[in-house]
């Protein structure tokens, strides 16, 4: 005799306790059913509510909501547990002053497939940073433009600077084949992007200057070292959209993929302490000794976590970073920040990677009257260095950048050190990445699967219900 489970119906959210037998054709009639407000039998809404296979998510982020949905749409019953007090995993935006903080300095990538095909980008009222930046190389600015939206700019900005714009000229083929052919979703391991960049004969002040401060900014990771097919990915992807931030702050998109689920299925508070495998369902604990099974199991933890629950996800290399979120009265705001653009470091000296006036982009993010400044580091050796020994190289940095006193009357709101920012993507790293099914019933999600993206996480997430699916259909 099959075991008897509590389920809620995905649709009705009426309880029953049913079989896990299956009736693929009752269970698709009265799925299209809700779908198209037909009232059938409730003994037939019944037997299809008893074919309904529970599915564990652990974690709220971007993974576990998109794998949430997909699961939500094909009618299988799922719950998920989320250690924190709300939703979004590493993509939370706080409120400080009056001043909204993300977690960490993110933005939105518009040409995202995965991630734009779930969400409703209207409602976001995405702010858009200019598509280019300002890279600073000890005597100056240069101004990098898009050369396909701001040609002129691109023109100007180069003219100065004769060997860097010989190798955007290298580099505009691939711009080019990324508009007309979009990359999107990384491609296999293809060796660092140091040595790709190297092959294409570029020189050192385009590969130290731009490339190591742009996108060691992307991967939080100065090296360049990324594996070169996730560097095409992201290269192809800055081509095709624009680089936003939601109006209210990057926490609202997670906010809009909970806000159509469920929310009683949405454990928040709960972090799961253990998985054990009785006999071929899971028994699923919380920390407070809550107990509850269930059929399958999808890991959408970020990867640490998801090792500590089954040794069987490798736990890698993670990258960091800081930001350290700076206020001022727009009066003190130096000139250049007023723009809606991103600063770099194009020398290495540091501390600052790279930096932004996020206000000048979203002004919702502060108050009216105040600016809201993000200064972002990677690869910090906290060993090394102390909070105070920072801040002082800060201001220094800062008044070679936009003059004396650039940062009199700026006030520090909050450091953010993200430890477990990105998962490290060297080529090793590539490899390393485990398998989205790892067992029978279990599986895993997260950017550490796909890529260390907002798109790779909602793939992942995606992913992830199209292999529970095909299980629960063996």
């Amino acid at each position: 005799m099959p075991r008897m489970r509590w389920r809620i119906c995905p649709h009705c959210n009426r309880h029953a306790e049913r079989t896990a037998g299956t009736h693929r054709v009752a269970r698709l009639t009265v799925y299209a059913a809700h779908s198209t407000a037909i009232v059938l039998p409730a003994r037939i809404r019944a037997y299809y509510d008893s074919t309904m296979s529970r599915t564990a998510i652990i974690g709220a982020g971007l993974a576990g909501l998109s794998c949430a949905h997909a699961l939500q749409k094909r009618g299988v019953d799922w719950a998920i547990f989320e250690a924190s007090d709300a939703v979004g995993g590493r993509v939370r935006t706080d409120i400080v002053d009056g001043f909204r903080l993300d977690r960490g300095f993110q933005v939105y990538l518009t040409a995202y497939r995965a991630a734009g095909e779930l969400l409703e980008y209207a409602p976001l009222n995405f702010r858009t940073f200019r598509a280019g930046a300002e890279v600073f190389d000890g005597r100056g600015f240069t101004q990098i433009s898009h050369p396909l939206r701001h040609p002129l700019s691109a023109i100007r900005g180069l003219a100065a600077r004769p060997g860097m714009a010989l190798d955007f000229a290298r580099l505009a083929p691939m711009a080019l084949d990324a508009v007309r052919h979009p990359i999107l979703q990384p491609g296999v391991a293809a060796g660092s992007t140091l040595d790709e960049l190297r092959r294409m004969d570029l020189g050192i002040t385009t590969v130290d200057g731009f490339m190591r401060s742009f996108f060691g900014g992307v991967f939080l990771d100065r090296t360049l070292g990324t594996d070169f097919s996730q560097f095409q990915y992201i290269f192809s992807t800055f081509a095709r959209g624009q680089t936003v931030i939601p109006a209210l702050g990057m926490g609202e998109i997670p906010k809009q993929l909970a806000a159509s689920l469920p929310a009683e299925r949405i454990r928040l508070r709960a972090p799961v302490s253990s998985i054990a495998r009785r006999g071929k369902s899971f028994a699923v604990r919380t920390a407070s000794g809550d107990e509850a099974i269930f059929d399958a199991v999808v890991l959408a933890t970020d990867m640490s976590a998801a090792h500590a629950l089954d040794a069987r996800v490798n736990a890698r290399a993670w990258c960091s970073n800081v930001t350290f979120y700076w206020a001022c009265d727009v009066g003190r705001l130096p000139a250049p920040l007023h723009q809606p653009t991103l600063f770099l470091d194009g020398t290495g000296d540091g501390p600052v990677n790279h930096a932004a006036c996020i206000s000048s982009v979203a002004p919702e993010y502060a108050p009216a009257g105040q600016s809201l400044i993000a200064l972002n580091m990677v690869e910090v050796d906290w060993a090394a260095e102390s909070m105070s020994s920072v801040t002082a190289r800060m201001v220094v940095q800062m008044e070679r950048w936009f003059g004396t006193g650039a940062m009199r009357g700026w006030r520090l709101l909050r450091t953010d050190r993200i430890v477990r920012a990105l998962p490290r993507q060297h080529t090793a790293d590539i490899h390393a990445r485990p398998s989205t099914e790892i067992d029978d019933g279990m599986f895993v999600a997260g950017d550490h699967v796909t890529d260390g993206s907002i798109d790779g996480a909602v793939r992942s997430g995606t992913l992830a219900s199209e292999a529970v699916l095909r299980w629960f259909n063996r």
